[in-house]
């Protein structure tokens, strides 16, 4: 395929908004459907899906991932395996991935872990009454909507009698939150769903995955092992969490038996189930011991001559407790900031307002003064195709290679020559921007339209559309906002470069309105001179 991400604006009938992510399996966009509801659409690399039994497994994969339906996944919509390449259309889900919040902000309150727990195994319910695994169950794959969680990217799930991504060799999952049936090379089962389940609620409570960190294969051979760590997390988790990480998949518990336990009005004490038993015993809390007879100590003995001390005062007393802390927030009441995801319409709003302010700026700028404000439009251009040819470079290597610890060194070492290459492109393009501008300011000017002012702004107007909307500016334009990008992202960082875009482009105003300014760069007569220098 040709096209690259910053070029992409279809993939089939779906109109492409931006990308989302890259992974092993492929990339994702984010897009919107011929009804306008946005949508995320997910191509699968060449390497994976090649030839003809590539394409039917996909198929076959495809038409058992329609039959998963529930209000906690990212249900399937539609694909195509004919197309180039093959893609898969999913819900769009509007909230922050859980491995971004917890690392913004810790881990999640008991309250919010709870409604987590039981939103991810309503999630494997759907999952396994369509007969599929999941099979890559992690906090990248956990989104924190508002209302509950929801279980995205079915990549790579398939149906559980389909063994033929594992016995092509690739091993389908991420280190951390492999099961131990899964390292030793086994098929998957629900079994293999609940333990990702219980690593990424560890992750959830604890901030870090069950098997630590370090080198995958370190981490692997605890994992085979089943050297799980629950330090940090919540006895009345702990002990869920425990049963559900064990490392024998006959001895875990089932869905069922992991939301009877969740419900309990008791933090449930599970009793691991023996190996005869199926994946629907039930986790039995263990009640209480009733409380020991406590008999009350008698009264101390005081002298009669023995005068008590007075009491504290009530302010001394107030100043002796501790303050409590400040709650945590919560990501599933309220939708949440965004620290690593992305947004359609409700998030995007910020880069949208900078690229507006931006051709204010640059407007007002080309209108007081023209050769600036072409120097500044060459600058945009270049910039924005710069930045475009580096994306364009990093997804071909990736294709071929997959991604690789020096992709960022390969695309600095050839940053110089992405100058020389764009130069040439971005001049021809502010050429046609200065013609289109010249051709409007001069009509204005000769049939004597409106004030003094009116040309030089119409032109200033014509110039910035053409710079931003021209002939060949698709790759400045989806460079700019892959700069712009990290705004939707973070919340501080926008309110700094909005504040600054907005005082600049006031700037720009003011100057056009106390100095004026004439559109031809000559058009400069000796009163205006004098009236200057005076």
């Amino acid at each position: 395929m040709d096209a690259r991400p910053a070029e992409l604006t279809h993939i089939g009938p779906y109109r492409v908004v931006r990308q989302l992510g890259e992974g092993g399996m492929g990339v994702v966009y984010l897009a919107t459907a011929p009804d306008g509801r946005p949508v995320a659409v997910k191509t699968l690399r060449p390497w994976l899906v090649g030839g003809t039994d590539g394409r039917r497994r996909f198929e076959r994969e495809v038409a058992t991932l329609v039959r998963v339906r529930g209000d906690r996944v990212a249900e399937v919509l539609d694909a195509d395996v004919s197309a180039e390449p093959p893609y898969i259309v999913t819900r769009f889900v509007d909230g922050v991935p859980l491995s971004a919040w917890v690392a913004e902000h810790g881990p999640l309150a008991a309250a919010d872990l709870r409604i987590l727990a039981r939103g991810l195994l309503e999630a494997l319910t759907s999952v396994h009454a369509a007969g599929v695994v999941h099979r890559d169950i992690k906090p990248g794959n956990v989104m924190l909507a508002a209302g509950g969680p929801v279980l995205i990217d079915f990549g790579i799930a398939h149906a559980t009698d389909d063994t033929r991504l594992t016995a092509t060799g690739l091993i389908s999952g991420t280190p951390g939150y492999f099961a131990p049936e899964t390292v030793l090379g086994r098929d998957p089962t629900p079994a293999t769903d609940v333990h990702a389940w219980a690593a990424t609620l560890t992750y959830a409570a604890a901030g870090r995955a069950p098997y630590g960190g370090g080198p995958d294969l370190a981490v692997v051979d605890r994992i085979r092992r089943g050297e799980h760590d629950l330090s940090g997390v919540e006895p009345w988790l702990a002990t869920v969490l425990d049963a559900a990480l064990h490392p024998d998949p006959a001895r875990r518990p089932g869905v069922p038996a992991l939301v009877h336990a969740l419900g309990s009005a008791e933090p449930p004490t599970v009793a691991v189930p023996p190996p005869a038993l199926d994946d629907t015993a039930v986790i039995a809390p263990v009640p209480a011991p009733p409380p020991l007879p406590v008999t009350p100590a008698p009264p101390p003995y005081v002298p009669p001559t023995q005068v008590q001390p007075p009491p504290l005062p009530v302010h001394d007393r107030r100043q002796q407790r501790p303050q409590q802390p400040p709650p945590k927030p919560s990501p599933l009441a309220v939708p949440p900031p965004r620290p690593g995801g992305e947004s359609l319409a409700p998030g995007s709003w910020r880069s949208r307002l900078a690229i507006g302010l931006g051709g204010l700026l640059l407007v007002f700028l080309i209108a007081a003064a023209p050769w600036a404000g072409g120097a500044a439009a060459l600058l945009i251009l270049l910039t924005g195709r710069i930045v475009w040819r580096i994306q364009r470079r990093l997804f071909e290597r990736r294709e071929v290679r997959g991604a690789q610890r020096n992709d960022s060194v390969v695309a600095a070492l050839a940053a110089p020559w992405d100058v020389v290459a764009a130069a040439v492109p971005c001049l021809a393009q502010l050429l046609v921007a200065a013609l289109g501008a010249l051709l409007v300011g001069g009509l204005l000017d000769l049939m004597d339209v409106g004030g003094t002012r009116t040309p030089s702004i119409a032109a200033a107007v014509v110039a910035t559309w053409l710079v931003w909307r021209g002939p060949g500016t698709v790759r400045s334009r989806h460079g700019i906002r892959a700069i712009l990008a990290p705004l939707d992202r973070s919340r501080d960082l926008a309110w700094v470069v909005l504040g600054a875009l907005f005082l600049l482009a006031c700037g720009a105003v003011l100057i056009f309105d106390s100095f004026g300014g004439g559109w031809w760069p000559g058009d400069l007569s000796l009163n205006d001179l004098n009236r200057w220098t005076d």
